[in-house]
């Protein structure tokens, strides 16, 4: 009979979730395998059997976050555009509610010049289908006469991301931040 789970895929994951909190509270360059390591209880070796280089483990998990985001896009690209809003706020409102937390895309962005070229490239890509969501957002509720905002949906898409990533930078220092700027969001794309 075969285990319930494979005990090496468990280790995998258990270090991907352990480097996501890492990343997520202190930034990609301000965590090493020895935090992770200490937190499972191995030694070092056990990580970098799953990822030999640092940037191996910093680009699963920016994979990761892509299949997480292209999953929720497509859950909710059948329901209407401003339930599909609000969960694009709830994106940022989660990770705020656990620890704190700065999104994968606010992150990844700060950290961009100084992150090793193979998690750029992936970094470039996560970060896109983020902006290209909020774009498709506002422009289908826009299409549909649900939302109402001067300017192009293209710039407007961009303001709702870059402002979201910059209202959890914010939320840091004082919550009332993050609920502030989706109250202006809304206001801006005409939502009452």
């Amino acid at each position: 009979m075969k285990p319930a789970t494979d005990p090496q895929n468990d280790t995998r994951k258990r270090i991907l979730d352990i480097a996501e909190e890492l990343l997520l509270t202190r930034g990609f360059n301000a965590f090493s395998y020895q935090h992770i390591s200490s937190v499972l209880g191995v030694r070092n070796a056990a990580i970098h059997y799953h990822f030999p280089k640092k940037s191996d483990l910093g680009v699963a998990l920016i994979q990761r976050y892509h299949r997480r985001l292209n999953r929720l896009a497509e859950s909710c690209s059948g329901e209407d555009m401003l339930a599909q809003l609000e969960r694009f706020f709830e994106v940022a409102s989660s990770y705020y509610e656990k620890d704190k937390q700065v999104c994968p895309s606010g992150m990844l962005s700060t950290e961009f010049h100084t992150l090793p070229e193979d998690m750029q490239g992936e970094a470039v890509v996560f970060i896109e289908a983020m902006r290209l969501w909020a774009v498709r957002i506002v422009s289908e509720g826009r299409a549909q006469g649900v939302f109402t905002f001067q300017g192009e949906p293209e710039t407007v898409g961009m303001l709702l991301f870059a402002a979201l990533q910059g209202a959890l930078q914010l939320a840091r220092v004082d919550p009332v931040y993050l609920h502030d700027i989706k109250k202006q969001l809304r206001a801006t794309l005409g939502v009452a």
